[in-house]
């Protein structure tokens, strides 16, 4: 009875193992492969795009107060449609006073600046009439002194537009290109201090007239940043049609700010010349250092 309770107890034993051998083993499911995004080549070249510059650019709002010490005089001379015999060429003998000028920086984007400039000068004097003349119309004798008065105005709106810029550290290259409209002005007055008969009393004949060149001008303009308080800049600017009048402008300019304010100084030369198919034209050349103060709206 013993015996036989062993051998049922070894069956049930086999069977067991052997059914746990036929379960099927569960399906397992195979990993995916990373996904992996294609990149499709560029097919043309992207523009320089300006990049967020921790450097003094001089790009913001801004006003500046500029004080030119520009020298150099001058002259009034008869044109192509000058009608009388006696020459209408006048040189005047003084130099300009300073100028003060003011400049008005609107930034257009990243990549732009609108500037308005206005600058005037003017002298007062006296001189003696080399030869009869005949200016504006009024008769000048020669010999006679002459109380003489000229003021030049300039006015000006650019458009400065960064064409490409070089950049290493805290180092910048800034190329621009300048499209400008300028308008320079000439206000002549010569009084002629005739002597009456008398010997006594004079007689003040006043010749007054005023010219003025108006043209787009082009240029190009390079700006140097050194450091973040540090900038040199030079531009130049010009155009001019034959026979009609031109207008030439160029500046260097050293920059140091602090802030909201920038000391600047530099060099300037502003050549014009008006219509010399008129009558009468101006032309002449300023040139002279100059120092100013730009306020900008945004603190460094």
């Amino acid at each position: 009875m013993k015996l036989r309770l062993h051998r049922v107890l070894f069956c049930l034993l086999l069977f067991a193992a052997f059914g746990k051998s036929q379960e099927p083993a569960s399906p397992q499911t195979p990993a995916s492969p990373p996904a992996t995004q294609a990149q499709q080549p560029s097919g043309t070249l992207r523009a320089p795009v300006e990049v967020p510059s921790v450097v003094n650019n001089g790009h913001g709002l801004s006003l500046d107060v500029i004080y030119w010490f520009g020298r150099s005089r001058p002259i009034l001379s008869g044109g192509d449609a000058d009608p009388n015999t006696e020459p209408g060429n006048f040189n005047y003998i003084t130099n300009p006073n300073r100028a003060i000028g003011y400049r008005l920086s609107i930034p257009i984007g990243s990549n732009a600046v609108l500037r308005t400039s206005y600058v005037q000068t003017q002298s007062t004097g006296f001189a003696i009439i080399p030869v009869n003349s005949v200016l504006f119309g009024q008769a000048i004798t020669g010999g006679d002194l002459a109380a003489t008065r000229y003021k030049i105005e300039d006015i000006k709106t650019s458009y400065e537009y960064l064409t490409y810029f070089w950049k290493k550290n805290s180092s910048e290259v800034r190329l621009k290109t300048l499209w400008e409209l300028q308008r320079i002005s000439v206000t002549n007055e010569v009084d002629d201090f005739s002597l009456n008969n008398d010997g006594v009393t004079f007689t003040i004949n006043t010749a007054t007239g005023s010219r003025a060149v108006f043209l787009p001008t082009f240029g190009l303009g390079l700006e140097y940043t050194m450091s973040p308080h540090l900038r040199i800049e030079a531009r130049g600017t010009g155009f001019g049609l034959l026979h009609r009048g031109d207008i030439g402008d160029a500046e260097a300019t050293v920059a140091y700010r602090r802030g909201h304010i920038e000391a600047i100084g530099g060099y300037r030369l502003l050549h014009f010349k008006t219509n010399p198919k008129l009558d009468f034209y101006n032309a002449g050349t300023l040139s002279g250092p100059y120092v100013g103060l730009r306020f900008y709206w945004k603190k460094q």
